[in-house]
């Protein structure tokens, strides 16, 4: 079989340059973060148009049916639930705690409350306006929504609020094909990841480069402070060249190969003391830093269909409801993926990510992501797809959902729902989600002098695994998921 890579990531409008936000800092100074709130924020969406080039490629059937259930949801409503209800909560508390956004989100609220109130769990949205738009775009074509009237819509609310897209930028926005990076993983399985302006396909093959120096297996149950160490120091090690090193290939030298491939991973591996932590600067250098965020604007899927056809997919808005800017013509959100790029040489993003210069603001470039689609091959056959949602803990969740199953041969339901850890090397904090304090594994990590801390949620993973002729999915607890199939 032959692996595809579609890149519909967001691109910066043409008229982002790199001191785009300092700029408008200077000129807006008592504004909340630009990069994060509002229509400077917004980058020029790809998803449909992602979507148009999958279904001229590889459809099977008509536009009109693909949207008819989306439509209907919107038209009809749907029921609101605890994780909804209380991303509505989290985003109304951000919007009265920061001077300048209650106005900026007064679309955004009609749409989201109840006569003013937020919305109780089972009660019904519906979206009229989102209807409306779903209506047209199945009778005019996804390509509809980058042109006309719904375009001169969109960019009519960006532009009132601060931003810098145009109609030219949305027109002449286009999905790029690219080649998976594909890895090695001890010679049994071969992964296929998602390249740049995707961060997680390297991250992830760079960690599981540098724990194929270990006995993981064995170790795992012997000593599961040791494994769990290892584990995140391969994590730290990624992470630091991320920030060091990625950005939109297309505009940046971004060492692709040196990164994924194996005499990188054994002299990082040489760095790493069984024993102990490392300062901050062993793995690269430090910055600003940052509290780690929920993240609430991302969603991944995986499918398999009756031919044998694989899809591990991952879209988002970034942030939850994204810049909270709310395009009332179209019902929809707007994204935030500017604050994805370098927005200020050394700074940080919402997610507290220091990233490279490479990674800079410029135009039409695409802003660095964590996104982490992934399919694995053992023995040459189709095994597992894999992705999830959560802002940086992407990486390192799939991370050890991969692991969970290549190395210590679990099933997908218990690999997506086992306790993880989170580090992404600044700041310098590792997280863990669900872990037990008297576990052997987090024993051994403050042995070694890991700083631990507790969060809430970490990210969703969704994951298919291909045993024979059998199926066998798994959608993440944490947020109540279930595998669906028919």
């Amino acid at each position: 079989g032959e692996v595809f890579v579609l890149d519909a990531r967001e691109c910066a409008p043409a008229a982002a340059t790199p001191d785009l936000f300092t700029k408008s800092r200077e000129r807006w100074p008592g504004d909340p973060p630009l990069s994060r709130f509002g229509g400077l924020a917004a980058a020029v969406p790809g998803l449909l148009a992602g979507h148009a080039v999958l279904l001229e490629r590889f459809g099977t059937r008509p536009l009109k049916d693909l949207v008819e259930p989306a439509r209907t949801l919107a038209e009809d409503g749907f029921q609101i639930d605890a994780d909804f209800r209380g991303a509505i909560r989290s985003t109304l508390q951000q919007i009265e705690s920061r001077p300048g956004l209650s106005k900026r989100a007064a679309a955004l609220r009609r749409a989201l409350l109840f006569d003013g109130r937020v919305p109780e769990i089972g009660a019904v949205l519906v979206q009229p306006q989102l209807a409306r738009t779903l209506r047209a775009l199945s009778a005019h074509g996804l390509a509809h929504f980058y042109t006309g009237d719904m375009a001169a819509g969109l960019v009519r609310a960006v532009q009132q609020d601060r931003g810098v897209m145009t109609v030219d930028d949305l027109a002449a926005y286009k999905p790029v094909w690219r080649e998976s990076i594909r890895v090695q993983y001890r010679e049994r399985f071969d992964l296929f990841l998602m390249p740049p302006p995707s961060s997680g396909g390297i991250c992830i093959a760079e960690a599981l480069n540098i724990l194929e120096r270990w006995d993981l297996r064995t170790l795992h149950r012997k000593d599961p402070g040791l494994a769990a160490h290892l584990t995140v120091e391969a994590m730290k090690h990624a992470f630091a060249d991320r920030a060091r090193l990625l950005g939109d290939a297309d505009h940046a030298d971004v060492p692709v190969a040196v990164l994924t491939g194996k005499a990188h991973a054994r002299r990082l591996a040489a760095r790493i003391n069984e024993q102990s932590v490392a300062d901050s600067a062993a793995y690269g250098e430090a910055g600003p830093m940052l509290g780690l965020p929920e993240d609430g604007g991302t969603s991944h899927y995986c499918v398999v269909d009756r031919w044998g056809n694989i899809v591990s997919a991952t879209e988002t808005i970034n942030t939850g409801f994204g810049s909270l800017l709310y395009v009332d013509s179209l019902g929809i959100v707007m994204n935030n993926e500017m604050d994805d790029f370098t927005t200020e040489s050394g700074q940080v993003n919402a997610y507290g990510l220091r990233q490279s210069d490479a990674n800079l603001v410029g135009p039409k470039k695409r802003p660095l992501s964590c996104m982490s689609p992934t399919i694995v091959l053992r023995d040459g056959r189709p095994f597992l797809a894999v992705g999830g949602s959560g802002g940086p803990r992407i990486i390192s969740s799939v991370f050890q959902v991969l692991l969970n199953v290549l190395e210590y041969d679990l099933g997908p339901a218990e690999a997506v729902a086992l306790p993880r850890y989170h580090h992404q090397w600044q700041p310098d904090v590792l997280y863990r989600n669900d872990c037990p304090a008297n576990q052997p594994a987090i024993t051994g990590l403050r042995q070694r002098g890991h700083e631990i801390s507790d969060q809430k949620r970490g990210a969703i993973v969704q994951a298919i695994l291909i045993d024979a002729d059998t199926l066998i999915g798994a959608s993440d607890p944490r947020k109540g998921g279930q595998p669906d199939g028919y």
